[in-house]
């Protein structure tokens, strides 16, 4: 079979967002078609949100040190975008490529590794996982950085915070004004204390034990209009859904009550419609605010699974592809024991690009 080239990681309708580089290239970016003229773009509300997802911020991330300060390289003149693909990036500095030499005969378990070179060659870079990192995700928060400040100027509000972490759930429903509150106050990036203090204790004992463990990202979405978003393959959910996955480590998404629904009747499932504050509202939220692929005014809800990471410290068991024999595998390197409190950013990220998309392709 012919090796395939990567083909451009491309996202979007009439907002795309197109990625390059890899984890270990001299840089990383994200071009973004289709932002109109004059927008005003705040810079430093990037590099906040770039700030709030760099590694090596803490003992319960990578250790990999990124100062992720990034440049705009067109499409903005005088603080106002010119209507011409925009182009962001984001230097790589703290590379140590030769941690990952071994993993060409040696693939490590739920890696790209194999996959990787099975469709693409040997050629394939797969420094620090190259394309398929969770590093490629610096461009989209800085991309997500500016669709968020568009939804802001029309009062539609993403926040999203760790709901679970391993067994320890919180099950409260938070409003986005809560979330902003206290998210940032704690390392795991919940919103309740008490929680946050069991969930970092575990984190940490799963650290020690070089092993890793996953969770729970709630996503709650407040302004967004009525009557966006359209049937099948376009509906609200599966942009959103088709968004989320593209995430590495994510591994499932449910809207409103989710999978529970499973096991509910209609009489309890069905949100019925009242009239309340001059506006037609739900009684209840089980849709999480979509219904038929349209959204209906109410919140968006959904959540999302993290995956444990799979580089751990912890001896595992593998192939080597030329001996053909089974042989064990302790990954030498600096990865997070839970990359939840950073992906919580990255949704936030992502979920504003698709609901500028979506704004823009209905105007």
């Amino acid at each position: 079979m012919d090796k395939k080239t990567i083909p451009n990681d491309t996202f979007g309708r009439t907002l795309q967002i197109n990625l390059f580089g890899g984890s270990h290239t001299s840089e990383i970016g994200i071009e973004i078609r289709g932002l109109p003229s004059q927008l005003s773009i705040d810079k430093e509300r990037i590099q906040h949100e770039l700030n709030r997802r760099r590694p090596g911020q803490n003992n319960i991330t990578t250790g990999r040190k990124e100062a992720d300060l990034f440049q705009i390289t067109s499409g903005l003149h005088l603080g106002k975008t010119t209507g011409e693909p925009l182009t962001i990036t984001i230097p790589n500095i703290d590379t140590k490529s030769k941690d990952y030499s071994q993993f060409k005969t040696i693939p490590r378990p739920s890696h790209v590794d194999y996959p990787a070179r099975l469709r693409y060659g040997d050629t394939i870079d797969l420094r620090g996982s190259g394309r398929f990192s969770g590093r490629m995700t610096a461009p989209l928060v800085a991309a997500g950085a500016i669709a968020r400040q568009i939804l802001h100027q029309q009062q539609i509000e993403i926040a999203a915070y760790a709901s679970q972490i391993g067994n320890i759930h919180d099950p409260t429903e938070y409003t986005v004004s809560s979330i902003r509150q206290n998210v940032d106050s704690n390392l795991i990036r919940t919103v309740d204390a008490e929680f946050a203090h069991q969930m970092e204790n575990l984190v940490k004992t799963v650290q020690k034990e070089k092993d890793s463990i996953g969770g729970v990202v709630s996503v709650r979405i407040e302004g967004f209009p009525a009557g966006l978003g359209d049937p099948w393959f376009h509906s609200l959910e599966s942009d959103i859904a088709a968004a989320i996955m593209s995430i590495p480590g994510v591994r499932g998404i449910e809207f409103g009550t989710g999978f529970a629904a499973a096991s509910m009747r209609g009489s309890d499932h069905n949100d019925p419609f009242v009239w309340q504050n001059g506006k037609i509202t739900t009684k209840t939220n089980h849709c999480g605010g979509i219904i038929g692929g349209i959204s209906i005014g109410t919140p968006i809800t959904f959540q999302v699974a993290v995956k444990p990471t799979a580089s751990i410290g912890k001896i595992q068991h593998t192939l080597n592809l030329e001996t053909q024999s089974e042989v064990p595998l302790e990954i030498i390197g600096r990865h997070d024991p839970c990359i939840v409190p950073r992906i919580v950013v990255v949704l936030e990220a992502i979920v504003g690009l698709v609901l500028l998309d979506v704004l823009y392709s209905h105007s």
